[in-house]
């Protein structure tokens, strides 16, 4: 197999949270779609890099089978090592092109993962990862990918063609990589003298694309900014290729995330005052600069399109929100909340003290449909976690580390929860510190 740039540079890579099976089956229910089993499952993730999103999976959920397909033949040595590290025999990596992994494949996923892919290949690979994943799916699973998205990438992309262009093609791709921040740092620096401070308003935007080269790492500004492909889509255009394929969007994996989140009142306002342009959902990504996608697809249709509060039964919810003063609750990132109903008050208290453990719904809160409603609002702004009964069966966080977090942290400088979340270093010992 030919060398690929990550061959050369690998890029650096961490557990994407959200792409959990738990996570994606709940987002799925929550949002109309189908629910796969998440007793026993098969996940098969395109483009594994070297696991570091695949392997916690694996370790924390030894009754599923594991399949990790990468092009760049360095990075699967690497992912099968630590494999071998960890004995697990759950997982497997095979280096392939995506163009053939089927051929290398039995049977079907039942969640499929494309993390990091879909953008930065030619059009005859994204077609190709479209029909491998409608061929291996199965008709209850969730595949999921993410893209670089309009408007938010026109600007994004063209400092990516400024980049491009001040750096050549001479040196190694890790040269030239910093060189491109170092050239975006300077340029940050430009437009942000005194002097620019009357100027126009995309001297401030173009400004801040310039510091987000520049406070990330190399390798992910080698493959995001200097890689040869990098196309961005407006959403109806990436819905009408999916369906084109027989794949159908239940919802963005990261909607309750700060990355994801869109304002409710929007969608409705737009209609209401006949501003949806060629496409409502391109119009909300137009006035909210949207600039990356996370959807969740599905062989079926979503048969809501919105939550509602009948989708909360029977699940549990967990709670961080430490009481401060009456009535208001402060989140770890230092937002605060106001909860006026006292039964709900009564059992985020409770909760917190469970923390990170989860309790059923129906167990402390009764089911008012003002109280759902309040819940789902505090869930979608991520400052309370719902999760599928299943994901009870996790093993519970403990303070002390695993053979995986021992591993992770020589690794990267962090480790994974059994809720894929990741932690680093510096925030594990200040907690063990305080306790």
């Amino acid at each position: 197999m030919n060398q690929t740039p990550y061959d050369h540079l690998p890029y650096r890579c961490q557990p994407i949270e959200w792409t959990a099976p738990e996570r994606l089956a709940l987002a799925s229910r929550l949002h109309g779609g189908p629910a796969p089993d998440l007793r026993q499952y098969r996940v098969l993730e395109l483009g594994c890099g070297d696991g570091s999103n695949l392997l916690p999976m694996a370790y924390y959920r030894p009754q599923s089978e594991f399949y990790g397909i990468d092009s760049a033949a360095t990075q699967i040595d690497l992912a099968q090592h630590r494999q071998t590290q960890l004995k697990q025999d759950n997982i497997r990596f095979f280096p392939l092109d995506f163009c053939q992994a089927d051929d290398h494949l039995e049977g079907k996923f039942d969640f499929i993962i494309v993390h990091g892919v879909f953008s930065w290949v030619p059009d005859s690979v994204r077609d190709a990862l479209f029909v491998l994943c409608q061929k291996r799916l199965t008709d209850n699973g969730l595949l999921y990918l993410n893209y670089n998205t309009k408007p938010g990438w026109n600007i994004r992309g063209m400092v990516r063609d400024y980049l491009l262009a001040h750096t050549g093609k001479t040196g190694t791709l890790q040269q030239r990589a910093l060189q491109a921040q170092h050239t975006a740092s300077k340029m940050a620096q430009l437009l942000s003298q005194p002097q620019a401070s009357e100027a126009h308003p995309f001297s401030t935007l173009l400004a801040n694309e310039f510091r987000f080269v520049c406070e990330n790492h190399y390798s992910y500004v080698a493959h995001e900014f200097l890689a040869e492909h990098n196309k961005a889509y407006w959403r109806s255009e990436f819905m009408a290729l999916a369906e084109h394929y027989g794949l159908y969007p239940i919802a963005d994996a990261d909607y309750n995330y700060p990355s994801g989140k869109v304002d409710a009142a929007l969608p409705q306002q737009l209609l209401s005052q006949a501003l949806t342009g060629p496409s409502l959902e391109d119009s909300v990504d137009l006035i909210s600069y949207r600039q990356l996608h996370t959807p969740i697809l599905s062989k079926q249709q979503a048969a809501h399109p919105s939550m509602e509060t009948s989708s909360l039964i029977d699940l549990h919810v967990a709670s961080c929100l430490q009481p401060v003063q009456p009535h208001w609750y402060q989140h770890p990132n230092g937002y605060q909340v106001e909860v006026k109903n006292a039964q709900l008050a009564i059992a985020l208290e409770h909760l917190f003290r469970l923390w990170p453990a989860s309790a059923p719904i129906a167990t402390i809160l009764d089911q008012s449909q003002s109280i759902m409603e309040d819940l789902l609002l505090l869930h979608n702004n991520g400052l309370v976690e719902l999760r599928l009964p299943e994901a009870s069966r996790l093993p519970p966080d403990s303070a002390q580390l695993n053979p995986l977090n021992q591993q992770e942290l020589q690794w990267g400088g962090y480790f994974t929860t059994a809720s894929h979340q990741r932690v680093t270093a510096d925030l594990h010992s200040a907690t063990a510190g305080h306790a």
